[in-house]
């Protein structure tokens, strides 16, 4: 089983950050938006090895990730942060000029996040907010997740220390962006 092409990537990237949804093929293609044939491939070869599981539904096949593959968690970890969200994030981020430190906590980052989950982001630096914001869509839409980005100024972060919530945020896991 190969991870390194990119409908591996962004097939398991999205079960992965998908973890509790349940698909018909034709959902997936067009929600990756990839080859009919090649991702077919790939989803029989995640499904010969257990990565993932297939339900029928009359004659249409419904697919999950399968939770008890015994990988899973490591799979998991290492298809999200190199091809997930994290991976995504990162590459957008990149591109925005100012930012002095970004990353992600909440529920993705203590591992608790469910299928209605946001992910949190925290973006700290002298940066433009409208060229954030639309590099952060992009990563939104690709992902098909909602981004609740929290930013502000090295400056306002630092008079913040005592603020409740940025206490809370900074007190907990956090998974380092830039």
């Amino acid at each position: 089983m190969h991870l390194s092409s990119k409908i591996s990537k962004k097939l398991l990237g999205y079960f992965f950050l998908h973890e509790d949804e349940s698909l018909y093929f034709n959902e997936i293609v067009r929600r990756l938006d990839e080859d009919k044939r090649n991702l077919a491939k790939k989803i029989r070869e995640f499904e010969a090895v257990g990565l993932l599981s297939v339900e029928s539904k009359g004659n249409l096949k419904i697919y999950s990730v399968n939770k008890k593959f015994p990988l899973y968690k490591e799979y998991k970890k290492i298809v999200l942060k190199t091809a997930g969200i994290e991976n995504e994030l990162k590459n957008a981020l990149s591109k925005v000029k100012g930012i002095r430190r970004a990353f992600i906590f909440g529920s993705y980052a203590k591992d608790t996040m469910d299928n209605l989950s946001d992910v949190d982001v925290m973006v700290i630096g002298e940066h433009n907010t409208i060229e954030l914001h639309g590099a952060l869509s992009r990563v939104q839409k690709t992902m098909d997740r909602e981004i609740n980005v929290t930013s502000m100024s090295q400056k306002e972060f630092h008079d913040k220390q005592k603020d409740p919530f940025i206490s809370k945020v900074v007190q907990g896991k956090k998974i380092v962006l830039v």
